[in-house]
């Protein structure tokens, strides 16, 4: 018996733990890379739900503050005499508003009348 026979037969009895150690790595390599695809088609696949989602609150969020706004808004000027100061400074002061963002749109109109 040769010493390289002596070497093979204990190369084969124990492999060299560095190759181990490179085959863990690669796998574990493979497999990070194919998570990392799976979290990325996964995400792909979300993103438009998350974007849905965001902009269907965004919406009705402002709705419902425009909505409690404006309803408030025309309560208490519904509930207000209309013959008096105060609701013909509204009155005129809307008018007013509507001239001036007309005016800034480049719309012309007649004589804006606002409805009390």
């Amino acid at each position: 018996m040769s010493a390289n026979s002596t070497i093979d037969e204990q190369t084969a009895a124990h492999p060299d733990p560095f190759e181990s150690v490179a085959d863990a790595m690669r796998d574990a390599i493979h497999s990070a890379s194919e998570d990392a695809t799976k979290a990325k088609e996964k995400l792909k696949n979300a993103g438009p739900d998350v974007m849905r989602s965001a902009s269907r609150f965004a919406y009705t969020s402002a709705y419902m503050v425009s909505y409690g706004v404006v309803y408030a808004t025309v309560f208490l000027a519904k509930s207000l005499p209309q013959d008096n100061p105060v609701m013909e400074g509204f009155a005129d002061g809307g008018r007013a508003a509507i001239d001036a963002v007309n005016e800034a749109k480049g719309i012309k109109t007649g004589d804006s009348t606002l409805s009390a």
